[in-house]
């Protein structure tokens, strides 16, 4: 149906001399412009969550921007873009277009920076609750058009069942099991993010365990931080709660203080082991004004929180219960606004198909490469060096099973990553 891009490339020699970072963010808004009997328009008024998402928006500055109860019109979805993204010199930020099959007052939306990226495709899983919304985003590098090549992403983005009965458990379970079910079917592999509000209270729920433990490992998704356990209420997670800046009730914010992790940015393996022209950055991920001193406190409470300047900690405490979470990945393409640009320093040429060992011929390059190997289900399945100056190199690969793989050479700048298929 609409399996991806990425095979286009996928086998194909893949030489990157250039690269980027972006920044991804998270974000539950708290009925943004959706008006209940608790969150009402004095206590959760849209026009002062815009002043405060300003803040909020130009101390971040993502270029990707996931968000949860959002009201699912056209009207509202345009404010906060309008109103909140492109503000203070802004004009780059687009949308996805709004789904609401499930009939929820509570919808999803993607936010990006159209400098950086263009939205391909997009699609909703109809739950009983809410929509679970996939997108496809690619890079907007120049190689496009002198190479044809450029790296993609798939964001995936669900609000799932709050509560903590068996009933809500379930739900939760249901629809991510209707998501990895989509993905399977769809053979939808690749660099995947899964993000929103997960409200799941440990790893060990079937909610979550359906993500990182599904049965077709090719599509599973991995914690950045491997910060595994139960998370409620639980003092060894303060750097990672998400849920609630508020302390005390008023009404439409939750209480409690900070003690859940509900909010989560999830990778892929091709996005872990940079398989595909993406990479996280290791350590990037953050959960924005979380300094581990607030546990079931109130984001404002004592001692004071020095992580954010004082305005971008207000405004995360007035906007919502919730706290952003990000991460930053690196795109291995020529950059869409001409930067971070890197020198082209090595290269190097490869036997192809190979029976008993991979013979490589390396150029000049002066320090030293790492070799890794992997199976097409991105496994690493060795690893190994070239020396400074090194012009040759053989690995054996007589115990390996025929089929495909990909080596991938690396400098820590550049990198190199090729097709090998081996035939015994």
């Amino acid at each position: 149906m609409r399996l991806l891009i990425f095979s286009l490339f996928l086998f194909s020699a893949i030489i990157i001399d250039a690269q980027d970072t972006v920044k991804v963010m998270q974000y539950n808004l708290l009925n943004y412009g959706n008006t209940t009997s608790y969150c009402t328009t004095t206590n959760n008024n849209i026009n002062d969550k815009n002043n405060d998402l300003r803040e909020i928006i130009s101390y971040v500055l993502p270029d990707i921007l996931t968000v949860e109860e959002i009201h699912g019109t056209n009207t509202v979805v345009d404010n906060f873009l309008n109103n909140a993204l492109n503000q203070d010199g802004r004009t780059y930020y687009q949308r996805a277009s709004i789904t609401n099959y499930s009939g929820s007052d509570l919808c999803n939306m993607l936010y990006f920076d159209a400098r950086k990226f263009t939205l391909s495709w997009q699609y909703a899983i109809s739950t009983s609750l809410r929509d679970i919304n996939l997108y496809t985003l690619y890079y907007n590098s120049p190689d496009l058009s002198t190479l044809h090549d450029t790296a993609y992403l798939n964001v995936m983005v669900m609000h799932l069942k709050a509560g903590s009965t068996s009933s809500d458990a379930q739900t939760r379970a249901d629809m991510t099991n209707a998501l990895m079910n989509y993905l399977d079917v769809e053979n939808m592999t690749g660099n995947n993010i899964a993000m929103g509000d997960f409200n799941v209270y440990s790893s060990s729920e079937a909610a979550f365990q359906n993500l990182i433990n599904y049965s077709n490992a090719a599509i599973r998704f991995y914690d950045p931080v491997n910060q595994l356990g139960q998370w409620h209420n639980s003092s060894s997670f303060t750097d990672y709660h998400t849920q609630s800046t508020h302390s005390n009730d008023d009404d439409c914010h939750a209480s409690g203080g900070l003690d859940d992790r509900f909010d989560f940015i999830l990778i892929s393996n091709e996005v872990k082991n940079n398989l595909f022209k993406v990479k996280y950055v290791p350590g990037s991920y953050k959960t924005i004004a979380q300094d581990g001193n607030h546990f079931n406190k109130g984001l404002l409470d004592s001692p004071t929180n020095y992580t954010v300047p004082s305005t971008v900690l207000s405004a995360l405490y007035a906007n919502s219960d919730h706290l952003p979470v990000t991460l930053k990945l690196r795109i291995n393409q020529s950059p869409a606004l001409g930067i971070e640009k890197v020198k082209n320093i090595f290269d190097f040429s490869v036997t192809n198909p190979v029976s008993e060992q991979i013979h490589m011929t390396f150029g000049a390059h002066g320090s030293s490469l790492h070799i890794q190997l992997y199976s097409i289900l991105g496994k690493s399945i060795l690893k190994d060096r070239v020396n400074p100056y090194e012009t040759k190199k053989d690995i054996v690969v007589s115990h390996l099973p025929e089929g495909i793989y990909f080596l991938k050479v690396s400098n820590g700048k550049q990198i190199i990553m090729k097709k090998i298929i081996i035939e015994h």
